[in-house]
C-alpha cells in the first residue's frame, strides 16, 4: 500500500521557535527496501550491505538516489531531519556509516513503550494497558507544542495506522505523510514531493 496525504491549508507563521520543517524518517520499508529482489522499475540502481542493531546484523537494500536526496535536504539546512525508527540511536551507527548519512537527531521511544509488538510496531502502555503505536506518541510529544510547524513523516506503517494519519492530517501546520510500499521504500515521486514540500516551507 502506498499513500501520500498532504495538508497545505495552514499558513506558516514566523516566531521564535525553530521554524524548519521536521522530517520524521523511518528505516525499514522507507530507506531499507525489504524486497529481496531489486525492483529496477522503481530505481534503476540498488545497493546492498549489512548493518548492526540490537545485537544482530541485518541485510540492508537501498537506492542511492534516496540517500542522496536526504543528504541534499539536510545540507540545505531548511529541514530538521530526525530518525523516528525502532533502530533508535543505532540508526546513526553502522547503518548511517553504511549509507553515508550525516548523524541525525533521534526521536526517543516514550518511557512507556513496551517490547510487546502491535500489528505494525511497538506499543505504549498506561496502567498496564496498551495505548497504541509508540511512534504516534513520540511524534505528538515533539510537535503538539508547536502545531504550526511543517511536518514530513515517512513511514510505511502509516498506511495502517489510522490514528497517526488522523492526528497528522488534523494538524494546523502544513503536513506531508508518505507511506511507501514496504518492499521498495521511497520512490522517485516521493522524493520529488518531499523536496518540493521542504523548499516551499
Amino acid at each position: 500500500m502506498d499513500r501520500v496525504c498532504r495538508n497545505d491549508q495552514a499558513q506558516w507563521m514566523d516566531g521564535t521557535e525553530d521554524q524548519r520543517t521536521v522530517w520524521l524518517l523511518d528505516v525499514d520499508g522507507v530507506l531499507n527496501a525489504t524486497r529481496r529482489g531489486r525492483d529496477t522499475s522503481v530505481w534503476p540502481t540498488w545497493r546492498t550491505g549489512r548493518a548492526r542493531a540490537s545485537g544482530f546484523t541485518w541485510p540492508i537494500t537501498w537506492a542511492p538516489p534516496v540517500v542522496g536526496a536526504i543528504r541534499r535536504v539536510h545540507a540545505a539546512g531548511r529541514t530538521d531531519i530526525r530518525w523516528l525508527t525502532t533502530w533508535l540511536d543505532e540508526a546513526n551507527e553502522s547503518l548511517g556509516r553504511l549509507l553515508g548519512l550525516p548523524e541525525l537527531p533521534v526521536v526517543e521511544q516514550p518511557d512507556d513503550a513496551t517490547s510487546a509488538r502491535g500489528p505494525h510496531g511497538f506499543l505504549g502502555t498506561r496502567a498496564g494497558a496498551p495505548t497504541g503505536w509508540w511512534k504516534l506518541a513520540a511524534a505528538r510529544r515533539l510537535l503538539d507544542a508547536d502545531p504550526d510547524r511543517p511536518l514530513v513523516w515517512t513511514d510505511d506503517d502509516l498506511a495502517w495506522e489510522d490514528g497517526a494519519r488522523a492526528w497528522a492530517e488534523s494538524r494546523p501546520g502544513p503536513t506531508l505523510l508518505i507511506a511507501p510500499d514496504t518492499d521498495t521504500g521511497l520512490a522517485p515521486e516521493h522524493i520529488a514531493a518531499i523536496e518540493e514540500f521542504c523548499k516551499g516551507h
